[in-house]
């Protein structure tokens, strides 16, 4: 994860728990760090009030997409070879 804090320029939080990956940034109004979705292809961004960029990784943590500035109210679907997810806000 080190690598990826390095490559993006902010700090990552795993979301481990049934409730940090169900929650993410949703009620949130701002946030400065990242958060990693382990093992997820898809994810949404209902009850969000900010824009993400979703990067797409796959088992190496290896970028394979980034999909910028994704709107609240939106599903976003992984693509081929995704295995993990990364969601930043847009505006860091």
């Amino acid at each position: 994860m080190a690598n990826l804090e390095m490559e993006f320029g902010i700090k990552i939080v795993e979301a481990k728990t049934f409730a940090q990956r169900f929650l993410g940034f949703m009620f949130k109004s701002k946030a400065d760090y990242a958060v990693l979705f382990i093992h997820c292809k898809s994810i949404h961004t209902f009850f969000m009030r900010f824009n993400l960029d979703i990067v797409f990784l796959d088992k190496n943590f290896k970028v394979l997409a980034v999909k910028k500035n994704v709107k609240p109210w939106r599903l976003v679907f992984g693509i081929k070879n995704c295995t993990h997810i990364l969601e930043i806000p847009s505006s860091v």
